[in-house]
């Protein structure tokens, strides 16, 4: 393995780290300002939509500049974000600030997608699949089993603002890692890179390759469900089993030590026995039927199917996918598609929660069919590029 992965890996895990620890206090820390849900569901919201606006930007300047430097100035912005958040409780109009806070963080947040142009950069096609699963994969499982724990036991012991601190304190340390372990890539500059506003136009071109445009569309019906799931899990457990937020979240940490298994441990062999697209497939598939037996839930033990289902079929399906289309894009924007990739997921973390309250509201197991339905489609895209592969291969 390239020594260089290592310290990404830890660049990302720690980045993670900070961020799940706050991400699940947020609702708890603004209602001690009287914040109301639709506040609350606005400043979750926040982050995403300013990351949806900064992602391709970052992507495209790190195939510019460097991944390195633009990775730097992403993790200065996390740090930055999540300092005033922890000041906010001492500052007048505190909302304010916190909305300040998560934007700063949310327009500064290209740290995932520099961090995958980076590894793209340092792997060859036939292992980068597995390294994504290794990489990004694991920090995310990792990151997302310890955070959530973690802040609210700070939280309940030393108070919101510590907690940001805290994660805070993670961000400086990745930051530190960036200086003195990650060194800087060779990789295939753009130098015909547009300037100002029209660098944005790059997304719409990436749309506009047949291949590319189905593969970022699967990753958009793939990662919609997801976030719909993992962020209405407690509502949908409360109203359907009577979970409390410990035994929801207990359920969800369960998830994510499932997912750095499948992710960290055995996409590598699932790749080299079926390849990249059937693994990708079979990930969906299995996706699909987790959020299908969702709406058949009416007892804990049941929630062990979908547990090993989905995260099963997302261990599965995220890294290969990610591998196909850094191989589908142009050596010189690999950034700027990732970049891309993060703007698709960042809607879905502002639509899935808008959504998936909606559904829940009209009732429970429509969570079920509806997220299930979602990967059906993802997995009918996906049917249709492999028919393309094949038609376009001479007899």
């Amino acid at each position: 393995m390239d020594k260089r992965l290592l310290p990404i890996f830890i660049v990302v895990f720690v980045d993670i780290l900070g961020f799940s620890i706050v991400l699940p206090l947020l609702p708890y820390y603004a209602g001690n300002f009287n914040a109301s849900d639709q506040l609350i569901g606005l400043l979750i919201a926040s982050y995403s939509l300013c990351q949806f606006i900064a992602a391709p930007l970052l992507g495209n300047l790190s195939d510019s500049y460097g991944r390195r430097p633009v990775l730097l100035y992403s993790q200065l912005g996390s740090l930055a974000g999540f300092l005033i958040l922890g000041l906010a409780i001492h500052l007048p109009n505190p909302l304010a600030w916190m909305f300040l806070g998560r934007m700063i963080d949310g327009f500064s947040g290209g740290n995932l997608t520099v961090a995958q142009a980076y590894i793209s950069d340092v792997t060859q096609p036939e292992v980068r699949a597995k390294t994504f699963g290794m990489i990004i994969g694991g920090s995310f499982g990792l990151g997302f089993t310890i955070g959530p724990g973690l802040g609210s036991v700070i939280s309940s012991r030393f108070g919101y603002d510590i907690t940001a601190y805290v994660a805070a304190a993670f961000s400086l340390g990745s930051i530190l890692a960036t200086i003195f372990l990650l060194p800087e890539t060779q990789h295939q500059r753009d130098e015909s890179r547009p300037k100002g506003l029209a660098m944005y136009t790059r997304v719409l071109e990436y749309f506009s390759l047949p291949e590319l445009r189905s593969l970022l569309l699967i990753f958009f019906f793939m990662s919609l469900p997801f976030t719909i799931y993992t962020t209405m899990f407690p509502l949908f457990a409360k109203k359907q089993l009577n979970f409390s937020v410990q035994q929801a979240g207990s359920f969800l940490s369960i998830v994510g030590l499932l997912g750095v298994f499948w992710q960290a441990g055995m996409i590598g062999a699932i790749v080299k026995r079926f390849g990249e697209f059937k693994a990708l497939m079979l990930g969906l598939i299995a996706s699909a039927l987790g959020l299908y037996y969702v709406a058949l839930v009416d007892s804990w033990w049941k929630l062990i199917v979908v547990a090993l289902l989905f995260s099963f079929g997302h261990g599965v399906s995220r890294p290969p996918l990610t591998s196909i289309i850094t191989q589908a894009a142009p050596p010189n924007r690999r950034g700027g598609v990732l970049g891309a990739v993060t703007s698709l997921e960042s809607i879905s973390r502002v639509l899935g929660p808008l959504l998936g309250g909606w559904l829940i509201a009209m009732h429970p197991s429509w969570l079920g069919w509806v997220g299930g339905t979602l990967y059906v489609i993802a997995t009918l895209i996906g049917l249709s590029v492999k028919s393309a592969r094949q038609t376009s291969v001479p007899a």
